[in-house]
């Protein structure tokens, strides 16, 4: 009997497992595959490291106007893709080792639910628990296109097999794994379309974000079809081509392309798990059904990460391990907590967002708050003043979202997070010293404009001497991070 059975050795899994032991639990891990789950293997680690080889080549490329004369690189995607697998293979050889050094037993096999308290690994092993993780992941959604499976369409699992540069790629989804791949593979010299369902790319983002990467990724030769119905995909001897047709206009359109990539979502791992054994109803569209408390339909069995089909990201999933931690094995009830989840897309500009910043209606009072990139100092001294960051706050300054896009927006949108995550202000933020010239001072200018706002609607001097801790001359307007101090 273990007082935790965890099903998937993905990052939230292994976190559970980790965390469990580390207070004395005994704790099994049950996983079919490789620890690591998809992160390490075919996602996060092989992505991230594709794209940095592709911005040392863009950054190459562009030597020249920053005074440096160089040749253009002569990329060998042969090694390219043989570094990327080496970094994979760096984060993977020790999972095991680590985990049992916490003390956690691994238990290599497949597990499926027999009784609420009974999993059985590989049809002959029964492992029964106290309580029941579910971290069994996603995989690559295949949608139901005449002629794709035939196509033998590249994924996000597979295309970390190449040894031989593509010439020509389509790609079908522009969400953030499809754009990632898409513009690393373009800067190595592959000549890549980007054909999305949706009216626009990343359709879960701001829609100014969307207009505005789309330009940037079209201004490197992506080409890119939005709003699009693809028909059929045909096969030939010259390649693969698909046959699709923009919505809004009936137009008809096909595109002859070498190989094809499919990044159109996500199914969730359920269908070995016997749920209906333990009164679970799911299914891989929608996932495993969860409480506020991650608890699935069965009191003593739990669920994160990709398997739930909310947030797919790794840093979901750990902090969802974290509270599953906190509710299944110190038996402190503690909600999960979405509205301070991150959104990264790490595209160059990058994509970082956290809440809502668009879609309020006229009864909801919020102020947006909005600096460009070409008014931060740093990025005018690197010459990449492409981009802009959002707020939206309500009248007293408490944080309701951000958005950023552009160099560095990931690292700069944590401290946006935080603030959220502790009840933060912005007048909170504007009182913090920001080290210059930093991309972070896009945090200080967006607080300072708030102040000036707060001026605009008539607070009094005093009122702002006891908020901000200072009383501000008269006139001020919103300034940029370099303007004197107020």
């Amino acid at each position: 009997m273990y007082d935790l059975v965890v099903l998937g050795g993905g990052s939230g899994g292994l976190n559970v497992s980790g965390a469990a032991a580390a207070v004395g639990a005994k704790v099994a891990l049950i996983e079919a595959n490789q620890l690591g789950g998809e992160c390490t293997f075919t996602a996060c680690v092989p992505s991230k490291a594709l794209i940095h080889v592709a911005d040392l080549a863009r950054r190459i490329h562009h030597a020249e106007r920053y005074g440096i004369t160089v040749s253009a690189p002569a990329i060998d995607f042969g090694r390219v893709m043989s570094r990327v697998r080496s970094v994979v293979s760096s984060f993977a050889v020790s999972d095991i080792e680590a985990m049992q050094a916490r003390g956690v037993e691994v238990i290599s096999g497949r597990g499926r639910f027999e009784a609420y308290d009974t999993v059985v690994v590989d049809e002959t092993r029964p492992i029964q628990g106290r309580a029941f993780v579910i971290a069994t992941g996603s995989r690559p959604a295949i949608p139901p296109i005449k002629g794709l499976e035939a196509a033998n369409p590249l994924t996000n699992e597979t295309i970390w097999t190449l040894t031989d540069r593509p010439e020509s790629l389509v790609v079908i989804g522009a969400g953030a794994v499809g754009l990632e791949l898409s513009q690393a593979l373009a800067r190595l010299g592959v000549e890549v379309t980007i054909i999305e369902t949706a009216p626009r790319i990343l359709p879960q983002e701001d829609p100014e974000v969307s207009n505005r990467l789309r330009a940037c990724l079209e201004s490197e030769g992506i080409k890119i079809f939005t709003n699009a119905e693809i028909d059929t995909i045909e096969c030939r001897d010259d390649g693969k081509v698909v046959h699709f047709v923009d919505r809004q206009t009936g137009n008809s359109y096909q595109a002859l392309r070498e190989m094809l990539l499919v990044a159109a979502g996500r199914r969730a791992n359920v269908e070995s798990l016997n749920l209906d054994a333990v009164g679970i109803e799911a299914d891989p569209e929608r996932g495993i059904p969860v409480n506020a408390y991650l608890q699935t339909y069965a009191r003593r069995i739990y669920a994160i990460g990709d398997v739930i089909g909310r947030n797919q990201w790794t840093h979901a999933a750990e902090r969802e391990a974290a509270v599953v931690f906190q509710n299944a094995v110190l038996g402190i009830p503690k909600r999960y907590d979405e509205s301070v989840i991150p959104r990264t897309t790490f595209t160059d500009p990058e994509v970082a967002s956290v809440g809502r910043t668009s879609g309020f209606d006229a009864s909801e009072s919020v102020r947006i708050l909005q600096v460009e990139y070409e008014e931060l100092d740093r990025a005018r001294i690197e010459g990449r003043t492409q981009g802009f960051a959002k707020v939206v706050v309500t009248p007293s300054g408490k944080l309701l979202g951000a958005t950023i896009l552009g160099d560095n927006a990931a690292l700069v949108l944590q401290e946006f997070v935080l603030a959220m995550d502790q009840g933060l202000t912005l007048h909170q933020l504007l009182n913090t010293i920001h080290p210059y010239p930093t991309h972070a001072g896009l945090v200080r200018a967006l607080a300072t404009r708030f102040a000036s706002t707060r001026l605009e609607h008539g607070l009094t001097r005093a009122a702002l001497r006891i908020v901000y801790g200072y009383e501000p001359a008269s006139g001020i307007t919103a300034r940029s991070e370099s303007s004197p101090e107020i």
